[in-house]
Formats: C-alpha cells, sequence, structure tokens
C-alpha cells in the first residue's frame, strides 16, 4: 500500500510538472476586489499586463468591487487551483479576517502565496473649498465641529485607518461608505465629503490638479512624489499607514505553477521600467519567494486582528 501511495505521489507530481511546462496554454484572469480607477486596480493593471508579457499569455483584469475585496475573496477561494485565476489583493486581505465578523473563506489557508508587489504611502486630502491648509488646522477645525466633518470610507484598510488618525488627534468624523477611491474622491471634489485618505498614486494628480487638498502623507518619511508635503509625523501625530500589494492563488494550485508565477512575477518586479512605471503610483516594489509572502500575510493578520480589537472598530 505504502509503495501504492508513493508511486501515486510520484506520478501526480509527475503531471504537475508537465503541466507547469506548458503553463499558460489560455488567458489568465486577474480578479480585483475593488471598482476601476482606485490605486489598487492601477498597480494591478500595471502589473497584469507585464505578467502577461513575460508569460505570453493575456492576463485580464476582473474587477469585482464590493466588501472590501470579501465578494472577490471568495470568488477566487472558489477558483479551480489550475493557475487561471488569481487575486490581486491589497492590505485589507488581511485586515478582513478580523473586521468583518465572519467571511465565506479562510484567509490564509485558502489561499496559496506567489509573491508581495510592493508598498506605498497613503495621503491625506481635503476637499478645496474648506478653508484649511494644514493637517494641524483641519484638526482645529474637526475639534471646533465634533462630528460635522464627513470622510469617504473607501475599503477596510482606510477606513481603519482614518479611525486610527481620528482617534490619534483627538477629533470626531462621520464615515461615508463607498465602493472605491475613485467615487469617494469625487466626492470629495464635489464637497460631499471633506476628507478622503487613499493611496498616493490616485490622489497626487487632483491634488495637482487643485481638485482636492493634499495635507499630509502617511508614510514614515516623506514622498519623493510630492516632497513638499509633510508627514502627518511631522504634524505631531504619531502615525504611519502604508498599503502593500500582493498576488494569490486558489489553496491546491499546484507547487510548479506557483513556482512558475512566482519567478516571471519576480522577473518583471526587478525590471528597472517597471519600478518607473511604479514609481508615479508611488508604490517601491518588494517581490518576494511564496514562502516570504505567507509569512507575511500570517503577520498581518495577526497585527490588525489586534488593531481591531483595541480600537473597537468593525465592519457596520
Amino acid at each position: 500500500m505504502k509503495k501504492i501511495a508513493i508511486a501515486l505521489f510520484a506520478s501526480l507530481f509527475a503531471l504537475s510538472n508537465a503541466a507547469a511546462q506548458t503553463y499558460p496554454t489560455k488567458p489568465i484572469r486577474m480578479v480585483v476586489g475593488f471598482v476601476a480607477g482606485g490605486p489598487t486596480d492601477a498597480v494591478a493593471r500595471l502589473f497584469a499586463q507585464r505578467l502577461g508579457n513575460v508569460l505570453g499569455q493575456q492576463v485580464a483584469i476582473e474587477n469585482r468591487g464590493g466588501a472590501d475585496g470579501v465578494i472577490a475573496a471568495d470568488l477566487v477561494a472558489k477558483a479551480p487551483p489550475d493557475g487561471y485565476t488569481l487575486f490581486f489583493v491589497s492590505a485589507g486581505h488581511a485586515i478582513n479576517a478580523s473586521f468583518y465578523p465572519k467571511v465565506p473563506y479562510r484567509t490564509v489557508e485558502d489561499f496559496a502565496p506567489i509573491t508581495l508587489v510592493g508598498e506605498s504611502p497613503n495621503m491625506v486630502t481635503v476637499t478645496p473649498s474648506l478653508p484649511v491648509n494644514t493637517l494641524k488646522e483641519f484638526i482645529a477645525l474637526a475639534k471646533s465641529k465634533p462630528g460635522a466633518l464627513n470622510y469617504g470610507a473607501t475599503s477596510s484598510p482606510t477606513l481603519l485607518a482614518t479611525e486610527l488618525f481620528g482617534a490619534l488627534s483627538g477629533i470626531q468624523l462621520t464615515r461615508i461608505p463607498f465602493k472605491g477611491a475613485a467615487p469617494a474622491m469625487a466626492a470629495a471634489m464635489s464637497g460631499d465629503v471633506q476628507l478622503v485618505i487613499s493611496g498616493i498614486g490616485t490622489t497626487l494628480p487632483q491634488v495637482k490638479g487643485g481638485k482636492l487638498k493634499g495635507l499630509a502623507v502617511t508614510g514614515s518619511k516623506r514622498s519623493p512624489l510630492a516632497p513638499e508635503i509633510p508627514t502627518v509625523v511631522e504634524s505631531g501625530i504619531n502615525f504611519v499607514a502604508t498599503t502593500w500589494y500582493g498576488v494569490l492563488a486558489p489553496a491546491g494550485t499546484p507547487p510548479a505553477i506557483i513556482a512558475r508565477l512566482n519567478a516571471a512575477s519576480r522577473s518583471l518586479l526587478e525590471d528597472a521600467e517597471v519600478k518607473a512605471q511604479a514609481a508615479p503610483q508611488g508604490v517601491v516594489l518588494t517581490p518576494s519567494t511564496p514562502d516570504e509572502f505567507g509569512t507575511f500575510l500570517r503577520s498581518e493578520v495577526a497585527l490588525w486582528a489586534k488593531v481591531v480589537k483595541d480600537t473597537g472598530i468593525k465592519a457596520e
């Protein structure tokens, strides 16, 4: 019986290797858990196009917005583990494990890590008509009108980041939910909400165009994209909140295919031209091995579970 099991395993391993050698033989879909136009979608499209070039097959983006990426994650978790459905994730994937009372999948166990992609700071932006030009002035205004100022909640990472920012600043803001960064920014431009914290890659063009005011960046240091804009820390608040991106596949995807995808991903992420294309999004590329990404994901799940517990902030 043992010999039969070993022989069966060997034959399955051989089939897996054979599939990886010819993979991919058809287009690949890359699911994004947010609507088009937001920071995650922008980075995903850059990555997907380049990955398709490396693999010799189209990698098509499929936007499945809603519930901070939970809908998309459930779709991918239940997809065939054949390498033809991938999941482009952001920090929200780790946060949702504790932010939502229950998700219909296992955040770690139902996915096979492929690689980390990169990390980007957010920007604190306000509607242009608001009579403030610095973060300190915004905080003073918010303190004078508790609950009167609204913020656009675009995803679990930026929602938690904004709530944490409010708590550390001693201000009370009213949450207005949106399905993505693009509609939230549109609401801020029109004055329907007063504040949006979102990825610098999507907010900065609006700031430079005068459609939003940029008050601060949420990284540990100023962004080279906007060196004139101070960090939140410089404004006297010990607050740093960045967004990371990565790629997952359904659990059970053959290891040889995961290895093929990782090698292709790392080659494009280490390319100087791709780094230059990612820079306007404020993204620093950070390719990894599948094991490194898996370890990182587990640590992020634990980290944000503590933040959710300490702040008491959960999905409504």
